[in-house]
């Protein structure tokens, strides 16, 4: 079961869970061992239980009703002492250095879990010929339990739903785990079903435990090359457990004897013998199940098959007498015992044999004639001239000698060797140099070999490769030497050495022998799939290479050992990439705002690629800044009549407008809104005047208007929470990387959440064919073998730092404000609503004054802040959405998986029952507390909070504004601004107060072109006025004049 608190509460059952907790709290529970990413513990309970906690926070218990309930007392008693101890956070917590080096433990493999649960094979031999085999499966942990409908199991399994196959035992594929040899029987099994009606199941109970096994299922299961052992039910259903064997000759006994009209063959096998496979590649004899030698199994067959019908021998005509004695005969002594009768044996003659072979080089082949002789006789074994003898009264017959041919024919067939007219021939570089070196030699062991003078100039030769790297303008230029002399061919050369090639021919038809050239495999694959890449063509003596593959090149040479050298100016780019850009000094920004020392380190990063003409990954976590390092760069880079787009989720694009207004109000700055009419006539402004610094769009509005903006030439192309293009065949992600720009950048907190073809298609977007095609890339480091070499790639071009990397540079409390833009629907609404509330406020004050219209003033005040929150708290029938909510859900996943706790504040109870239903139907785990919570509830949810239970703390303003201490969070969500500052800062003082070891990030949610936004704007100006409005207590509006309070509803 996976860690969740609410579920294994709900899972273990009110009382099951109290007793967990009470034998937490009385120390019933001890660590009993640590190993490979797994803990074991025990806890005393009537006896020892012992409970495993994985390093994937799984967790089992070895008693009755966790293997019934999925949980019990023991698991939710080691699940409180290993969580206030931190241990599932020190499982899960990777580490994170600067750059990109965080990223290993997310490329490579999780650990797999160790086989807990045990499967056992049932094979049903036919009755009789003609029938298929039959598959039965029990599994269990101790006790094996017959698994009654194998279809159903398995849905189950790739379900993951709990299934009873006993009375006291429960399959639950959430934490029991096969060995990899029983989880290749079941893909088998589930291949199976696949090609057979979905979801059919038999009217007999019989034939869903005993599925039919095609041969082509029986033969795969069979050769699998593991451990399981199998049950094997004969024809008269006696059991035998036995492991497939192979390399095992099953014996075969062949009489020949002379008859009237010819030679009569007749062969025998084991009485015992059955058939597993209708081919008899599988047989089952004495006790064993026996994969046959491909020599023997056409011939098993054909016994088996003369035995069944009644038939014992096989005849041959005198006229096929030679053919039998030279061909036949020798073929059955290698394949079983042979008997020969005595009227025959006495008419065999043997002879010595004498073999002979001729090689010759016809073009890029070579050709071998083969000779075997007996005294006089020769004899072509490829020739398609056959000798024809009558058998007569007293005639001597030639026994070849089969052992001593098939010496000479297996090594040539081996070499690869193929049967031509008369003669055989051999064709490919690798195979023809592997023959000339050592299957030359072989054949002189068993046989007269005889060489032509063109055979003997097939000698390759041992090159000497040294290379050079250049700057040539903006691209690197690769040459290559071998021994001094210039290499024509240097692109087929590297693919030559990328695939492990041991030789190598080039067009003057001289051979370069690559086998002591191993070092350079490595180097030359990064090499060759760069070229391809770059677009270089064949039969050129120099690769051109893009300038960002320096940093790279340099790293392979270095580990490599390769004798290439580099010209000052790449070795100054390798260094510059390797140093992170080199120093630029940070713009001024506004308000007196700086950057602080990290965000100037990724600022001079960005802008020495951008220097470079190269792209990147700035991948921060959550909360460090990551746009205030754009806009510093974009206002360093300004230009005349230069614009750059910046593309983000839709409830962000209003949010970055603020940003931009924040810290750089000089840049002029707009938002592609409005309908297709609308953006079109904004953008063919934009490229026409090229009179704006930066336009922000969003996702869903760069797909439909890419046609009118991939050709302009943007200065800087920005992608915000950029895993949006996670999927390289989205249609976002193939939008995006139309666009032209001089640098492009990539923002995410997440670069990489569910394998590294997510990564390859955000480089694929900064660096366009940096990195190898999506394909090759998938293969060489999906399964994290090479990542290493991956890290070494990406390193110059990736920028990540988490907070704790940075905590000294950081305040103990970061605040930040969060722009929305209202969703079309609800601005609708929201215009509505102020069109009619205006002319009412204005007649108000106009009658009654602000004074005494306060509480007709508050509420109107008080139905546009609810319809900025969400419109459903005004309307109950409303169905559409709200920008702030999808703003806040757009965040929260990043947040949590930066290991983020967060309290969630809103005046508004309404809303926060909203959001709570929300969250938990995304799959985050809450606690709710408002004003209906009772007061002795309250005290224990915190305390449960802060020792680690739930991911967000849900709070109304008035029930946990002030009084609680939740120092188990590390960021404050304030999702609607409040009236009274000095109650934010109570609010904010729940998480950042004594005894917080974290630093704390406050975020302020606010509804931009709203009266969120107004009040915003007035309380930074009359901190004092607005206290004094809400205190409860004195006049609301007693200090704001009537001027103040109509522009709120313009």
């Amino acid at each position: 079961m996976r860690l969740n608190p609410l579920l294994m509460e709900k899972l273990a059952g009110a009382e099951e869970y109290a007793a967990g907790r009470d034998l937490e709290e009385i120390g019933a529970v001890k660590t009993a061992e640590e190993d490979k990413g797994m803990i074991r513990y025990t806890v005393t309970d009537q006896g020892l239980h012992s409970v495993t906690l994985t390093r994937r926070l799984v967790i089992h218990c070895d008693c009755d009703v966790f293997l019934h309930k999925g949980c019990c007392r023991h698991a939710v008693a080691v699940w409180l002492y290993a969580d206030r101890r931190k241990v599932p956070e020190s499982m899960m917590k990777k580490q994170a250095p600067d750059t990109a080096a965080e990223l290993t433990d997310m490329i490579l493999r999780e650990m797999p879990a160790e086989a807990n649960v045990r499967l056992e094979v049932t094979l049903v031999l036919p009755q009789k010929a003609g029938q298929e085999l039959r598959v039965g499966l029990r599994t269990g942990e101790k006790k094996l339990y017959v698994i009654k409908d194998i279809r159903g199991f398995l849905a189950a399994a790739d379900e993951n739903e709990v299934l009873p196959l006993g009375k006291d035992f429960t399959y639950q594929p959430e934490w029991m785990r096969y060995t990899d040899d029983d989880m290749r029987v079941l893909d088998i099994l589930r291949k199976l079903c696949s090609v057979q009606e979905p979801g059919s199941r038999a009217a007999n109970p019989a034939a869903n435990r005993l599925m039919r096994l095609p041969d082509p299922f029986a033969k795969e299961m069979l050769d699998l090359d593991g451990d399981t052992v199998l049950r094997i039910m004969d024809q008269s259903g006696k059991i035998v457990h036995c492991k497939p064997l192979r390399g095992v000759q099953v014996p075969v006994h062949f009489t020949v004897n002379l008859g009237p009209r010819g030679l009569q063959v007749s062969g025998k096998i084991p009485p015992d013998l059955q058939p597993v496979t209708a081919d008899c590649a599988w047989v089952m004899t004495g006790g064993s199940l026996i994969r046959t030698e491909r020599e023997q199994t056409r011939l098993i067959r054909l016994i088996y098959e003369n035995q069944y019908e009644g038939r014992s021998l096989m005849e041959y005509p005198l006229e096929d007498t030679e053919r039998v004695i030279g061909e036949v005969l020798p073929y059955l002594k290698i394949r079983g015992a042979v008997e020969i009768g005595e009227e025959l044996r006495q008419r065999l003659v043997r002879l010595p044999l004498k073999s002979e072979v001729y090689l010759d080089k016809d073009g890029k082949s070579v050709i071998a004639s083969v000779r075997f002789s007996y005294g006089e006789i020769a004899l072509n074994p490829f020739g398609v001239e056959k000798k024809k003898i009558t058998l007569d009264k007293g005639e001597q017959l030639l026994l070849r000698d089969a052992e001593g041919e098939h010496r000479v024919l297996d090594i040539l067939a081996n070499a690869g060797f193929r049967v031509g007219r008369e003669n055989i021939r051999l064709s490919g570089t690798d195979a023809v140099f592997d023959f000339v070196g050592k299957g030359v030699k072989r054949l002189q062991e068993v046989s007269e070999v005889f060489l032509s003078r063109d055979f003997k100039r097939i000698v390759p030769r041992r090159p000497i490769l040294s290379g050079s790297i250049r700057m040539n303008g903006d691209r690197l230029e690769l040459m290559l030497t071998r021994d001094g002399e210039p290499v024509d061919e240097i692109l087929e050369l590297m693919e030559a050495l990328s695939r492990k090639r041991r030789y190598f021919r080039l067009r003057t038809g001289e051979f370069l022998d690559l086998n002591d050239l191993a070092n350079w495999q490595e180097t030359a694959a990064g090499i060759y799939e760069a070229a391809v890449r770059d677009g270089n063509e064949l039969n050129r003596d120099t690769i051109v290479l893009r300038a960002y593959r320096a940093g790279y090149l340099t790293s392979m040479l270095e580990n490599s050992g390769v004798k290439i050298e580099m010209d000052e100016q790449v070795k100054a780019l390798s260094e510059t990439l390797a140093n992170g850009g080199g120093e630029t000094e940070a713009p001024e920004m506004a308000s007196g705002l700086s950057l602080r020392d990290y965000q100037k380190r990724g600022y001079e990063w960005m802008a020495g690629l951008d220097k470079m003409h190269m792209g990147g990954i700035l991948a921060d976590e959550m909360g460090l800044g990551k746009t205030a390092q754009i806009i510093a760069l974009m206002l360093a880079a300004r230009e005349p009549g230069r614009t750059s787009l910046v593309v983000a989720p839709t409830s962000l694009t209003y949010n970055w407008l603020s940003e931009f207004r924040k810290f750089a109000p000089d840049l002029s700055v707009t938002v592609l809104s409005g309908n297709g009419t609308q953006r079109a006539g904004l953008i063919r402004h934009i490229t026409q005047n090229s009179d704006m610094d930066v336009v922000i769009t969003s996702y869903p509005l760069i797909r439909r208007d890419i046609t009118l903006l991939k050709d302009y030439p943007f200065r800087f192309v920005i992608l915000d929470e950029a895993q949006n293009i996670k999927n390289a065949g989205s249609v976002a992600a193939q939008a995006v990387k139309q666009l032209q720009a001089d640098t492009r950048f990539a923002l995410t907190g997440t670069p990489m959440e569910n394998g590294v073809g997510e990564l390859w298609s955000i480089f694929d977007f900064v660096l366009p064919g940096y990195l190898p095609g999506y394909n090759t890339f998938l293969r060489k480091y999906q399964d994290g073998e090479n990542a290493e070499d991956l890290l070494r790639r990406i390193q110059p071009f990736l920028i990540r730092r988490l907070k704790q990397d940075v905590l000294e540079e950081l305040p103990d409390k970061t605040e930040t404000t969060l722009t929305a833009r209202m969703t079309p629907e609800q601005e609708k609404i929201y215009r509505a609503a102020l069109e009619r509330l205006r002319p009412q406020i204005n007649k108000l004050l106009e009658e009654k004054g602000a004074g005494r219209g306060r509480i007709e003033v508050l509420s109107a005040i008080t139905e546009l802040r609810e319809i900025c929150c969400h419109p459903s708290l005004v309307m109950s029938d409303y169905r559409g959405g709200s920008g702030k909510e999808e703003m806040l859900l757009e965040l929260m996943p990043e947040m949590i998986r930066s290991g983020r706790r967060i309290l969630l504040f809103s005046q508004f109870t309404s809303m926060l029952k909203l959001l709570r239903t929300r969250l938990e139907d995304s799959g985050f785990s809450t606690l709710y507390l408002d004003g209906d919570t009772p007061a002795g509830e309250r005290l224990s949810m915190v305390d449960r909070f802060n020792e680690g239970e739930g991911q967000i703390f849900l709070i109304s303003l008035k029930a946990g504004g002030s009084g609680l201490n939740l120092t188990g969070a590390d960021m404050v969500i304030l999702y609607d601004p409040w009236w009274n500052p000095a109650a934010e800062e109570q609010a904010t003082d729940r998480a950042h107060r004594i005894g917080q070891e974290k630093k704390v990030t406050v975020i302020r949610m606010v509804t931009g072109e709203t009266i969120e936004e107004q009040v915003v704007e007035l309380g930074a100006r009359k901190k004092a006025l607005f206290e004094r409005l809400i205190t409860p207590g004195e006049t609301v509006l007693s200090g704001m004049s009537e001027q103040e309070i109509r522009a709120l509803f313009e």
